[in-house]
């Protein structure tokens, strides 16, 4: 046993000794060990997530810390970000909702301490549920040029077969996008028309389809859906996006549970007794895998050309100009522009990043619409913003990691480097189905020499500082 190993041990000892053993779930932050273990022994990422997990069981995907920032110009989120206005915020580190039967009691034949998933929030103030997190930079959100606001909830299924049970939105569009895992999503389709408009039939059959990293799906404003993890190995995670400030959703379970029994039977042409033997109680928005759950029902029966499968979102990445200044930046986006069925439906468009070590995403602005990014990959990315008002003369930064949200509301610049070692890449949602923006470089070198001049009080002679 090497000597490092040795002293690596002790200082975990000592940690333990003076911080005391870290209750179930709560975080033990061990990264002042990192230069002695060398990150062989010890995980350095800080596993914030574990959420009571019984022993053999995945959990929350682990979050990278967020790095030292530099001193900024501007000090953010000196209060709770949850209650003042703060431009990130970091969801899967906050208190996490555990949504999975605590004893379940109702569920006789399952396994015991099976846990079925998490769901963790991000919702503007004004939402009411208790059990969302609040964050309230997003009350900003849609309250300048697009009047759509963002809500998010990361899902995390954590075991083949469980699934976010039936339900449906009443005021809002979902748009979900896979992290990590394989999922199976099914919804109810779009009705069949004629070439007159008119439906062909009422029945509304439903359409199955899987997704995997990177791609995403959606659901319009109160269409039935549910999603399950068919991944052996690897949790379904990924970021539910919704187009509200205030989430109202109607679990199938909860709506059967409040019709009369006899009549529910007849309305479904069922027994009484089968009806009398469902369990409407204590129950959960993320449902345990049924006991003879099979992977291979996966595999069949699913829909050849779904409707609402947005598919690779991370690809067909498009390089951004300057790229001999800037380092290698590319993006793909997905908007009504491009005339497809989803975009059309949608109140707000999609974008993927990804940044080379050392690249900037150079100084922007949005001309219509609010952006949220979601931090993918990465651990060391440092966001910056002109001014957090028009006629503030002062440069906010900071630092965010892994999974960490944050905004960039319309008409600011906002710039990111990438600070790490190793490639970014960002999930990016605005509020508005056909977003534009302007780029520092492009208004610059658009203005005529004597308007350029002008502005900074020179003479039009000073030209020759300009490309």
């Amino acid at each position: 046993m090497g000597r490092a190993f040795l002293s690596c041990i002790l200082l975990l000892l000592m940690a333990v000794e003076v911080l005391g053993e870290p209750s179930s779930g709560a975080p033990f932050h061990k990264s002042h060990l990192a230069d002695t273990c060398q990150g062989e022994e010890f995980n350095d990422d800080n596993s914030l997530l574990q959420v009571g997990a019984p022993p053999g069981h995945r959990s929350w995907p682990p979050v990278a810390p967020p790095p030292n920032s530099e001193t900024p110009a501007r000090i953010y989120c000196e209060d709770d970000p949850t209650k003042g206005y703060c431009p990130f915020y970091s969801p899967l580190r906050q208190s996490i909702n555990a949504e999975y039967p605590p004893n379940n009691t109702q569920y006789a034949d399952f396994q015991q301490g099976v846990l079925a998933g998490t769901l963790a929030w991000a919702v503007p103030t004004k939402d009411s549920s208790p059990s969302h997190s609040k964050w309230a930079g997003l009350d900003e959100v849609g309250r300048a040029l697009s009047p759509t606001s963002l809500s998010f909830g990361f899902f995390n299924l954590s075991a083949p077969g469980s699934l976010r049970t039936p339900h449906w939105h009443s005021n809002s569009a979902e748009v979900s996008y896979i992290i990590s895992g394989r999922g199976r999503i099914s919804m109810t389709k779009l009705p069949h028309r004629d070439i007159a408009g008119a439906p062909v039939s009422l029945r509304r059959p439903t359409e199955t389809f899987a997704v995997g990293p990177g791609d995403a799906f959606y659901a319009p404003v109160g269409y039935h859906h549910y999603f399950e993890s068919i991944d052996p190995t690897e949790n379904l995670f990924g970021l539910a996006i919704f187009d509200t400030d205030n989430l109202k959703t109607f679990d199938f379970p909860q709506v059967l549970r409040v019709m009369d029994r006899e009549f529910l039977a007849h309305v479904l042409n069922i027994p009484n007794s089968v009806v009398d033997s469902w369990n409407f109680y204590n129950r959960t928005v993320i449902d345990p895998a049924y006991p003879d759950y099979s992977p291979s029902r996966t595999e069949v029966s699913l829909t050849v050309h779904p409707d609402f499968k947005i598919r690779g979102v991370n690809r067909g990445l498009v390089p951004s100009p300057r790229q001999d200044l800037h380092g290698r930046v590319a993006t793909h986006t997905i908007s009504k522009s491009e005339g497809s069925t989803y975009s059309r439906i949608l109140n707000f468009a999609l974008g993927y990043t990804e940044m080379a070590p050392g690249a900037l995403l150079e100084p922007y602005w949005n001309d219509n619409a609010d952006e949220v990014f979601m931090v993918i990959e990465g651990s060391e990315l440092k966001v910056s913003r002109a001014g957090s008002s028009p006629g503030d003369n002062k440069t906010g930064t900071f630092m965010v990691g892994r999974y960490d949200l944050f905004l960039c509301e319309t008409g600011l610049t906002c710039w990111i480097n990438n600070n790490g070692k190793s490639k970014a890449k960002l999930l990016r949602i605005w509020n508005n189905p056909q977003p534009t923006l302007t780029n520092v470089y492009d208004a610059y070198y658009g203005l005529p020499v004597d308007v350029a001049g002008t502005m900074f009080y020179k003479q039009p002679a000073h030209s020759q500082f300009r490309r």
